[in-house]
């Protein structure tokens, strides 16, 4: 895996195809191997699938001290690697924390992102009734401060915290032995969604297409943020998914593999894996 330079920190990352630039970005505590099967479907339909370790996790590094983060400091990362990669304008994709960096970056860098596919965005400023769920993730969090970080990833992992992980309790073991090896790398990213500053009135301007993605097992709580997320953002389309019990691009890969194209506005034949 090659590895770039950006902003402090080595990014480790991998590309296959050479088609049209897709930008895949793993959710919190897992790693780029999230997104192997849709990968491997869009390199084979014609596309240049491009993954990378977000800071902190697999094969990239985290700054020093590293204990809090934001939104912005991690599509600015992301930035930084479709230009060196000169990928611009790709398509970009996130799940979950992801996707809302996947948003925060075609918000602010348009110039970079051709379209957003947005995989479950935990959007829940959105949801006045999720004020209550978060309160309580708080409190939660205060009372389990004692157990180390290891004791916080397990929380986060085993869906302990019902609105700050949210559907976590569905990633694979295997897919989130990131989260053990690199436990402050979660408790660093815990905060980074609520608080983000969401920018309404750059949601309704938005010119660029965008899908948003969720399935038959997403959370009450993920359904309706991806419900409420639908109006504000101009020029998106929701679709759904069956994906069995996991996330829609691990349990659909095939699928949200069709929506990237879709959105991509190419015919490539998109095949099962």
């Amino acid at each position: 895996m090659p590895t770039l330079e950006a902003r402090g920190v080595e990014l480790g990352w991998d590309e296959r195809g050479d088609g049209a630039p897709v930008v895949l970005v793993h959710e919190t505590g897992t790693s780029a191997a999230a997104w192997e099967a849709i990968a491997e479907a869009l390199a084979a339909a014609g596309a240049r699938a491009i993954s990378y370790d977000r800071r902190g996790w697999g094969a990239s590094s985290a700054p020093d001290g590293y204990r809090r983060t934001t939104i912005e400091e991690h599509s600015e990362d992301a930035a930084e690697l479709i230009v060196a990669a000169a990928a611009a304008p790709a398509v970009v994709c996130g799940a979950g924390t992801s996707a809302v960096i996947a948003l925060d970056l075609a918000l602010r860098r348009p110039e970079l992102v051709a379209g957003s596919v947005l995989v479950e965005p935990p959007l829940l400023g959105l949801l006045p009734e999720a004020t209550e769920r978060l309160s309580a993730d708080l409190a939660t969090l205060e009372g389990a401060a004692g157990a180390g970080a290891a004791g916080l990833v397990e929380l986060y992992l085993s869906g302990g915290l019902g609105a700050l992980a949210s559907g976590a309790e569905r990633l694979p073991a295997e897919l989130t032995e990131p989260a053990r090896e690199r436990p402050v790398s979660l408790v660093a990213e815990l905060g980074a969604v609520p608080a983000w500053g969401m920018p309404f009135a750059r949601l309704s301007e938005s010119r660029q297409p965008a899908t948003v993605i969720t399935a038959g097992s997403t959370p009450p709580l993920l359904s309706a943020a991806a419900a409420a997320l639908g109006p504000r953002l101009a020029g998106s389309r929701a679709r759904t998914v069956e994906a069995g019990d996991l996330p829609p691009h691990l349990g659909a890969p095939t699928a949200v593999a069709g929506e990237i194209v879709a959105l991509a506005g190419k015919s490539w034949p998109v095949t099962e894996t």
